[in-house]
């Protein structure tokens, strides 16, 4: 039986693009190909990987002819240079334009582009909370708006739609990615124990009692699939998060109790200089609880942990519009915690 839909996900094997791939092949109806940069070499069903520099217009020219009749395509990736609190703008522009302008053939019916809360200036500190998908943009530059204005001018004279998420700090169960929260966590508290510390909070003191908010990744998947094929998501953006907040005041002791450890203070300083030269300590961690043997920059990005613990003000976007539009499925945060780090354990990356 053929496929009605074929999905060309840019950034297949990324934070986003691995969820995405198993909710779509998940669905009757659904072929995927996967660009990437390092394609698995494990193979699954109704998944081709292609092996695509998307930084090379040609090499994605070739990627998305040979993957057939693209009916669908969602942009997951992101530019290697420049990760942080203003990223770089001329690849990541090039590398969504490389592959939109490939996939802009006669039977594409939707784009899809992954955007983020940095839309809003949460990197740049406080902004207007609950966020708005409306709400105005801060001064440039934002590589967020360089690609959706792109995308949105190719539309206006073609037949397809568009549609854009805007999830906020994505969490996962994906062990040997260190940039994730809950991996992080997990590491400090394995670190905190094997020292003999109480489980400080270590970040600006603001931070521990504002309100957040986080996005699961599965949770975010199955909001893409909802907009690639919903005509109500047509040319919108969506604010995707898991629908509830938190103050990390109420989370931390909770976590605290989970790691058996005692719940300390908040401590205003890095986590990134705090763990330097603790590579050591980790290492006698994973010998000693015979864990999968990953270095201790594949499970905590400790930089990443002091991005997420400095913002001292209001993480919160409003739902309002996926919900009056139809998809009303949330996560509850708290509970989500406890389960990823339950396979993070159970999958030997945590002790």
């Amino acid at each position: 039986m053929v496929a009605e839909n074929l999905a060309l996900i840019a950034g297949a094997t990324g934070a986003v693009g691995e969820r995405v791939v198993d909710v779509l092949v998940a669905t009757p109806g659904w072929q995927v190909v996967g660009l990437c940069r390092n394609p698995p070499e494990s193979a699954r069903d109704n998944v081709r990987y292609v092996k695509t520099d998307l930084l090379d217009a040609r090499s994605c020219r070739q990627a998305v002819a040979a993957a057939g009749a693209v009916t669908h395509m969602v942009y997951c990736s992101r530019s290697p240079f420049g990760e942080g609190g203003v990223e770089d703008v001329p690849s990541n522009v090039a590398m969504f334009r490389h592959v939109l302008e490939a996939s802009d053939v006669k039977s594409l019916r939707h784009v899809h582009l992954v955007a983020g809360g940095k839309w809003y200036g949460l990197h740049m500190g406080p902004f207007r909370t609950p966020a708005d998908e409306d709400d105005p943009r801060h001064i440039p530059p934002n590589f967020y708006y360089d690609q959706q204005d792109f995308m949105s001018a190719l539309r206006a004279r073609r037949d397809w739609s568009w549609s854009s998420s805007r999830p906020n700090v994505i969490v996962d169960v994906a062990p040997g990615r260190g940039r994730n929260l809950i991996s992080l966590i997990g590491a400090y508290a394995a670190i905190c124990r094997e020292t003999g510390a109480a489980f400080d909070f270590l970040g600006k003191p603001g931070c521990y009692d504002t309100l957040f908010e986080l996005t699961d990744a599965t949770l975010l998947a199955r909001s893409i699939q909802w907009m690639l094929t919903d005509p109500r998501a047509a040319d919108q953006a969506f604010n995707i998060t898991n629908g509830d907040v938190f103050r990390w005041s109420r989370i931390w002791p909770m976590l605290a109790k989970y790691f058996g450890l005692e719940c300390g203070i908040v401590r205003n300083t890095s986590m990134e200089f705090w763990m330097r030269g603790k590579e050591a300590v980790w290492d006698g961690i994973v010998q000693k609880y015979q864990l999968r043997p990953l270095k201790m920059e594949q499970v905590a990005r400790w930089a990443f942990g002091d991005f997420v613990f400095g913002m001292d003000y209001d993480v919160v976007s409003s739902m309002n519009r996926a919900r009056l539009a139809g998809f009303r499925e949330m996560e509850d945060t708290p509970a989500m915690f406890l389960r990823h780090l339950n396979v993070y354990r159970a999958a030997r990356v945590l002790p």
